[in-house]
């Protein structure tokens, strides 16, 4: 009996001790996020304010409402958070008639916004709908992010920049020097087979055009005019011509893609046959160095068999 009073005032401590942190803006680690995501939290009076990694890979922010008293009757509204100048819209959940967590996952490309105002910004506001703002604390949330960083890529997860660096981008290839290539005086891959591509007109007429200022009618027109004309002079064109000129047509930022394959094709063959006419080639295999001595009836008259595919 004489440990009961001991034990009471341990227990007082321990609760005293419990309520003091509960208003304590540190910020708390636990892999218990949405879908089992490591996420932080910081305790701030009845307020939680979490932040944590989204199964999507992005950034996802979250208030708990603890014991909280707003009303809410018409059902889920939304809460508006401040961070600085970054402003955030979140879906409010409900227990009940109360507001219980207002949260949602942020687009990878807000991120950054909200890191930069997480650098200057100490405290930042929750406004619940029809209700007056939260303010709550921001002391510590940026060390804590970049802790969530590091574990998030220790453990094979990616966050968006700049908490995770951006991907290093895979080494460029040299690019064919189109321009050189043209001043050769002979198909360097002569007998290659390359064939004309089926672009889908429609789908890269209806996106943002990049190549020409025209509509979506007149980029029709104009990809079903320059895809027949290459139907019927393809065979024409020398087949690293082709190739290379199909190299460039296939960027993605690249929509008009029978014209800019045309246009391509159209000014790099004539650049050969006026390299051919400068240098005195036919532009047959006769000139290739391992072909001198056994020319080809077919070289002899200057046509390839690529010519007549």
């Amino acid at each position: 009996m004489r440990l009961l009073p001991a034990a009471i005032l341990a227990i007082g401590t321990l609760c005293a001790t419990t309520q003091a942190r509960a208003a304590d803006p540190d910020w708390i680690f636990a892999n218990s996020g949405p879908g089992g995501q490591p996420m932080i939290i910081s305790h701030q009076g009845t307020l939680d304010v979490m932040f944590y990694r989204s199964a999507s890979g992005t950034l996802g922010i979250a208030f708990h409402q603890r014991r909280g008293k707003y009303r809410n009757p018409k059902g889920v509204e939304t809460a508006m958070a401040m961070i600085g100048k970054f402003t955030v819209a979140l879906q409010t959940f409900l227990t009940g008639q109360k507001w219980d967590t207002a949260g949602g996952d942020l687009k990878p490309d807000t991120v950054p916004d909200m890191i930069n105002a997480l650098k200057n910004a100490s405290t930042g506001a929750l406004i619940p709908f029809e209700h007056d703002p939260v303010s709550f604390s921001l002391k510590g949330a940026m060390p804590a992010l970049e802790d969530l960083a590091h574990y998030a890529m220790a453990h094979g997860e990616s966050l968006p920049p700049p908490l995770q660096p951006a991907a290093a981008a895979p080494p460029t290839q040299p690019g064919l020097d189109i321009e050189k290539l043209a001043h050769h005086p002979y198909d360097t891959q002569h007998g290659r087979k390359v064939a004309l591509p089926q672009y889908d007109i429609a789908a890269n007429c209806d996106r943002a055009h990049v190549e020409m200022l025209d509509t979506d009618g007149e980029c029709v027109g104009a990809e079903q005019k320059s895809q027949a004309t290459l139907s019927a002079h393809w065979t024409g064109y020398d087949s690293d011509l082709r190739g290379a000129c199909l190299s460039m047509v296939n960027d993605p930022g690249r929509l008009e893609k029978y014209q800019a394959l045309l246009m391509c094709l159209s000014r790099y063959q004539d650049d050969r046959r006026q390299w051919q006419l400068v240098s005195g080639s036919s532009g047959s295999d006769d000139i290739l160095p391992a072909k001198n001595a056994t020319a080809t009836p077919q070289a002899a008259t200057g046509q390839s068999p690529d010519q007549k595919q």
